[in-house]
Formats: structure tokens, C-alpha cells, sequence
């Protein structure tokens, strides 16, 4: 009976305890959700945060009140990116276009760490909604088999014999490798049509800002923080300086990624005109492909100025119709017409020169270069380790002979870097992304969702295609932009079988239902 009085007690008490700790969460609730902290509670938090800042500011000096104020602000952004998975992979793609060049702006702080920031965010939202719904048939696919071996070889890399400099590949890594993750990302955001549309016009609306901006830099002329930065290296600004002209770069890297951005993109512009019957719109894709070429040739870039006729190669072989044959024609023709003309116009006479590259200084240097390297990639099947060329190989391994090859490709850095094995894994990584991108396109019955497919599957082939003369996939926005194509031609035929399923059953639900 005792034991009994006791227990009784005992429930009552924690009743009590439970019935005052509900109360504070409906307190605590009401005054931050629900009235957003216009209270005076949040009056107060807030001057007690203002002076805070405050003392920090007078104590630590700017940079430590910017720290405290981006932690700030950063923190719940990052939640935001956990909990709310499509805002931050917007999130991720904005900075991806943006960061480079609000870095040059404001000096040269460790902006870069936002983009891993954000990636690791989006990550742990996905495992934690992975490990909660233990359900991961959204990412069947043969893509994500060689995704996931490819990944697992990088970090096998850590160990390869001949690699010249473990901390190389730390830093190098999260390039070839840890942007994969945002695959498996954009695998589990990208679940309707909607959303797919929202990526897109995203990516083509920050694309063409970028494209009005590398404008404003060439008709109007670059800022004093752009000049600062160009010649603060003048190896940089003996390249970017070119036949009496700055190559522009608007808020990117450098005029290679720009020039890529634009090809790629003005080309989606045009096929995205085809998925709408408006013509106002029609009329505003094609206007913004235009100001895209324009930024384009601003760029100096020639590898780009062949990537639209790439795609336009590829166009013709999926769609064997007398009217892709004629939009070949005219393109075609037009291009001709720009090749072969008499000018003194030195942005035309460089895309000209991007069609005799026989006749490309710099093109008999990547060839002279590219023979060099090859015995050494034959004679090492796992390569020289990640990070052993270019700025990561001069800053750790300055003494090592790979450290002062110019890669130039791509293709030629994975070559020498994971030997002839990384490369026949990635070559066999990209082959299977074009041909399920191929056999999907085939599959999908809407005249919209397959408009948005084409244009995905040329940027990819796009993007490959420049992956032999320049580094095209490893660098933002591109990196980001690669795996929203990857994933998003293997959704959009999941997204086409559900459409056609749902308009199936609208039609004959009796039938359906019976069945």
C-alpha cells in the first residue's frame, strides 16, 4: 500500500513538472512564432544583441563584429538549408553565381567556405530525412552506381603511393568528388515540375544578370575594385589583357567560366522558347540568348564559341525532322557568315580564330603539352594523387616536376592526377549520364517536360565537350548547374510517367478503380 502512496505521489509530481514544462513551450512559442518577438521580450533581446555588437565591435575590431553579425545571420539560414531543403539549394545556386564576385568587393575573406557551408547543410538535411523515412528509391539509377564508385575512388586517392602531397588532396577532394553530393541533392528536391521550372528559370535569370553585367564591364568599363584585383597578378592580367582588349569576366573566376556559362546557357534559352506557345516569350528566350552571345565574345574565350554548334550537331542527330534540319540550316548558314567575314572587330576576329586552331598558338602548346604528360600517365594507373598539378601541387608539393604542368583540360587533369584508371571511371561516369540522358529523352511523352530535358542533356553534352580544351565541370556555377542537368534527366521521366498516369486516371477513373 506504501509502495502504491508512493508511486501515486511520485505520478502527480511529474504531472506537475510536465504540466509547467508545456506551459513554457506554449509561452515560449507564442512569443517567438507566433507574435515574432514584437514584444517587449524581443525589444529587449534585440538591444541586448545590438549591444553586444556593440562591445565586440569596440573590443575585437570590424572584422570581428562582421564574423559575429554574418554568424548571426548565417545560422539560421543554415537551419533554413536543413529543414526547408528546396530554399537552400536555390540558396546554393544564387551563391554559386554570386560569391566570387562579392569577394573581389569587399577584400578577400573566406566567402568560399558559404558554398561547403550550405552543402553540408543541405546534406544533413537529407540524411536526417533519409534516416527518418528509410527510403532511398530515389536515387535508382545506373548514374548513381558510378556517382558512388567514383566518389569511393577519390577517397582511395588518399592512399595512392605516389601522390605527391596528402594535404593536396584535402583541398582537392571536395572538387572532384564532394560536389557530388549535391547529386544526391538535387535527386531528392527535385520531385515535380514545379520545383524543376523554379531551378531553371533561377539559373537562367542569374545567368543573364551575369551577362548584363559582363556587358556593363565592356561598354562602360570595369569598377576600381575589378582593376585592383586584375592587376594585382600579372601573369592574370597578361592573359586577361589580349590584342589591346580586357577579357571580362563579370562576377565570375575568369573569362573561361563566364564564356561557358554563357554558350551553355543562351543555347537553354532557346530551346526553353520551344515549351511555350506565347509569343512574347518566345520573343524574350531568343532576346536573351542574343545578350548571352554578345557577353559571350566579350569572354575571349574560344573553346566556348564552338559549344553552341556542338549542341546544335547534337540537336540534328536526336531530332531527325525537316524542321530541326532547317534551324540547323539557318544557324548554320549564320555561322558561316561570322566565321568567314572580312573584320576588323577584334571580339570577331577571336570567335573566328576558335575555327582554325591549327593556327592557335595555344593550341600547339596544349597539344606539345598533352604528348609530354603521356608516358607519365601510361607508367602511373593511379596518377600522380589529387591536387599534385596547378595551384594546390605549387602550394604543397612546390618541388615536385607535376606541380609545374599546366593542365589546361580537364580531361588531361584527371589523367595525371588519378592516372589512366581515374579516367577510364570518369570517361565511363559520363558516357552512362549521356546515354540514360539519351534513353530518357525518348521516353517522355510531354511536349514541355521534353523541352526541359533537351535543354538539360545539351548542357551536359556541352559542358563534356569542353572538359577536353578547359577544366568545365569543376568550377561554380557550372559544378552546381552540371548536377542539376545530371539529376534532372533522371527525374523529369519519373515526373512524365507520373503526368501521364494522373491525366490516365482523370480520363477513366471508373476503369481505373474497378481494375
Amino acid at each position: 500500500m506504501s509502495e502504491f502512496t508512493v508511486n501515486i505521489k511520485h505520478d502527480t509530481h511529474r504531472g506537475k513538472k510536465s504540466s509547467y514544462t508545456g506551459r513554457g513551450k506554449d509561452w515560449l512559442l507564442e512569443k517567438t512564432m507566433y507574435e515574432q518577438l514584437q514584444n517587449p521580450i524581443g525589444y529587449v533581446l534585440f538591444i541586448l544583441i545590438a549591444a553586444f555588437i556593440g562591445v565586440v565591435a569596440a573590443k575585437g575590431g570590424l572584422a570581428i563584429s562582421l564574423a559575429l553579425v554574418v554568424a548571426i545571420v548565417g545560422a539560421p539560414v543554415m537551419l533554413a538549408s536543413i529543414f526547408y531543403m528546396k530554399f537552400g539549394v536555390i540558396l546554393l545556386l544564387t551563391l554559386s553565381f554570386t560569391i566570387l564576385g562579392v569577394k573581389r568587393m569587399v577584400g578577400d575573406p573566406p566567402v568560399g567556405i558559404a558554398l561547403d557551408a550550405v552543402t553540408a547543410a543541405l546534406f544533413l538535411g537529407l540524411l536526417i530525412r533519409v534516416s527518418r523515412e528509410r527510403d532511398l528509391s530515389f536515387l535508382k539509377s545506373s548514374v548513381t552506381v558510378f556517382i558512388v564508385i567514383w566518389i569511393f575512388f577519390n577517397i582511395l586517392q588518399f592512399f595512392n603511393p605516389d601522390a605527391v602531397s596528402r594535404m593536396a588532396w584535402v583541398y582537392t577532394v571536395r572538387g572532384f568528388a564532394g560536389i557530388m553530393v549535391v547529386y544526391f541533392i538535387l535527386m531528392y528536391v527535385m520531385n515535380d515540375m514545379r520545383y524543376v521550372k523554379m531551378l531553371t528559370w533561377s539559373w537562367i535569370g542569374l545567368a543573364l544578370f551575369g551577362a548584363l553585367y559582363g556587358l556593363f564591364q565592356d561598354y562602360v568599363g570595369l569598377r576600381g575594385f575589378e582593376w585592383r584585383w586584375l592587376a594585382s597578378d600579372m601573369e592574370r592580367f597578361s592573359r586577361y589583357d589580349q590584342w589591346g582588349q580586357v577579357r571580362k569576366w563579370s562576377m565570375f573566376s575568369d573569362p573561361v567560366v563566364f564564356g561557358f556559362l554563357m554558350a551553355y546557357s543562351s543555347v537553354v534559352s532557346v530551346v526553353l522558347s520551344t515549351a511555350f506557345k506565347q509569343q512574347w516569350i518566345k520573343i524574350a528566350l531568343w532576346a536573351t540568348a542574343f545578350i548571352m552571345f554578345l557577353a559571350m565574345l566579350t569572354t575571349g574565350t574560344r573553346a566556348a564559341y564552338v559549344l553552341p554548334f556542338a549542341a546544335l550537331g547534337f540537336y540534328v542527330l536526336m531530332n531527325l525532322t525537316f524542321r530541326s534540319f532547317a534551324i540547323a540550316a539557318v544557324i548554320g548558314v549564320m555561322g558561316v557568315v561570322l566565321i568567314t567575314i572580312p573584320t576588323e572587330n577584334v571580339q570577331l576576329v577571336r570567335f573566328q580564330s576558335a575555327f582554325s586552331p591549327t593556327e592557335d598558338a595555344s593550341y600547339e602548346v596544349r597539344v606539345r603539352n598533352q604528348q609530354f604528360i603521356q608516358p607519365f600517365i601510361q607508367s602511373h594507373p593511379m596518377g600522380g594523387g589529387l591536387g599534385s598539378t596547378g595551384i594546390w601541387g605549387q602550394r604543397f608539393a612546390p618541388d615536385s616536376p607535376l606541380s609545374q604542368f599546366p593542365p589546361d583540360s580537364g580531361f588531361v587533369r584527371i589523367a595525371v592526377e588519378t592516372g589512366w584508371v581515374g579516367l577510364f571511371l570518369f570517361m565511363a561516369l559520363l558516357f552512362v549520364i549521356i546515354v540514360t540522358g539519351v534513353r530518357n529523352y525518348y521516353r517522355i511523352r510531354s511536349p514541355e517536360i521534353k523541352s526541359y530535358h533537351l535543354a538539360f542533356l545539351l548542357t551536359v553534352i556541352m559542358l563534356v565537350v569542353a572538359s577536353y580544351p578547359q577544366e568545365a565541370i569543376t568550377s561554380p556555377p557550372s559544378s552546381v548547374i552540371f548536377y542539376i542537368c545530371v539529376a534532372g534527366m533522371i527525374k523529369l521521366v519519373r515526373i512524365d510517367k507520373e503526368k501521364h498516369q494522373n491525366e490516365k486516371l482523370a480520363e477513366h477513373p471508373k476503369s481505373e478503380v474497378a481494375s
